[in-house]
């Protein structure tokens, strides 16, 4: 999980709009009010196409996106369209998390949250800082071995094997340069499991190897030290 921005409300949204859908929400609840192409483009876009909790990938062919309510709109029927209140999930985690108060018992919003100050890491499973972030892993079974930890391990992996690709080719650093472009983009925000991705590659003493032979080369260029910083900036606290 990593923080994310809301990006600006859908102009399907307007406040009659709301009003509209709130009142048949709650004279009928079996009605999907939210379901909308205009909601759903632009909470994909907000999250970089992938789960707001989980990381994985959306729109795939076993993690299509669901309009997930944060306050559970059974309970709080007045933000049923509340455009605060929904967050781009997948089926999986909008199945474990289901009808959790989080008024009652907060779990952290990764738009509202840094994820970082909650949660932290240790053999690619999540572990809480504090009662919040515990609970949002239980509740939303964050370390489920299948769907989340095997592939987080895979991610990671394939940073350190892309950094010991690149050690190999240590004598021609103009390509050393072009491939720890490439590898830095895949640690990146909108890249599945950036937190883990990112966390792995400022971990890996290969890393910052390169790193300093860049610098010390001239080769550390802006674009590779914009990537470098917002890399960093998804690292979680190890355990």
């Amino acid at each position: 999980m990593i923080k994310l921005e809301r990006g600006k409300k859908p102009s399907y949204l307007t406040e009659d709009k709301v009003k509209e859908l709130t009142l048949k929400f709650k004279s009928n609840k079996k009605l999907a009010v939210w379901k909308n192409e205009d909601i759903g483009s632009a909470l994909l876009t907000s999250s970089s196409f992938k789960c707001a909790y989980c990381e994985c990938l959306l729109q795939t062919e076993d993690s299509y996106m669901q309009v997930e309510h944060f306050k559970d709109k059974d309970k709080y029927p007045d933000d049923v369209v509340n455009w605060e209140n929904l967050l781009p999930s997948c089926s999986r985690c909008n199945r474990k998390k289901w009808t959790h108060d989080v008024v009652a018992n907060p779990i952290v919003n990764p738009y509202i949250d840094d994820p970082k100050s909650h949660l932290c890491q240790e053999a690619f499973r999540l572990y809480g800082k504090d009662e919040k972030g515990s609970l949002t892993i239980s509740k939303l079974f964050l370390n489920d071995d299948e769907r989340i930890v095997y592939p987080r391990f895979r991610v990671a992996n394939e940073v350190g094997k892309q950094l010991t690709k690149i050690l190999d080719h240590f004598s021609n650093l103009e390509k050393v340069n072009e491939s720890l472009t490439g590898l830095l983009l895949s640690c990146q925000p909108d890249r599945p499991f950036s937190a883990f991705a990112a966390s792995s590659l400022h971990a890996n003493r290969d890393y910052k190897l390169i790193k300093e032979e860049l610098e010390r080369n001239d080769l550390w260029d802006s674009d590779l030290d914009e990537l470098h910083i917002k890399s960093l900036s998804l690292v979680l606290d190890m355990r």
